[in-house]
């Protein structure tokens, strides 16, 4: 019975903990201080990129990412955060600056993988 409990709760921990990455993923509270649930998974890469060209981030930080019209994203120099939740927030909602809010035309979970993207180039 003791070695069923324990099971019991190392069952649940684990149901809990996928509960909150998948939360997260879906963009649940997402902070500055947040990790990207993604990761750095060549899926997510590769589904940020696609994503990348698709909304034409290229037309402002060009297709090496190092910058144009909007800052170089390659860089360790970031004007909002270069930390996975800062990054997130940045494309979500956008700055005073002139980067568009991109939570009503991307699902939490693009975000994250052009986080990932983002992130696989970035020199920080």
């Amino acid at each position: 019975m003791k070695q069923f409990k324990l099971a019991f709760a190392i069952g649940f921990v684990a149901i809990a903990a996928c509960s909150a990455a998948a939360a997260q993923a879906d963009g649940d509270t997402v902070t500055a201080a947040s990790k990207n649930p993604l990761g750095s998974s060549p899926d997510a890469v590769a589904a940020g990129e696609v994503l990348f060209g698709k909304m034409n981030c290229a037309g402002c930080h060009g297709y090496d990412l190092a910058g144009g019209m909007g800052p170089d994203l390659t860089d360790p120099a970031w004007l909002y955060g270069g930390k996975p939740g800062e990054i997130y927030l940045t494309i979500s909602n956008g700055t005073q600056t002139g980067m568009p809010k991109w939570n009503d035309k991307l699902k939490p979970v693009e975000i994250w993988q052009l986080v990932s993207y983002i992130q696989s180039k970035a020199g920080h």
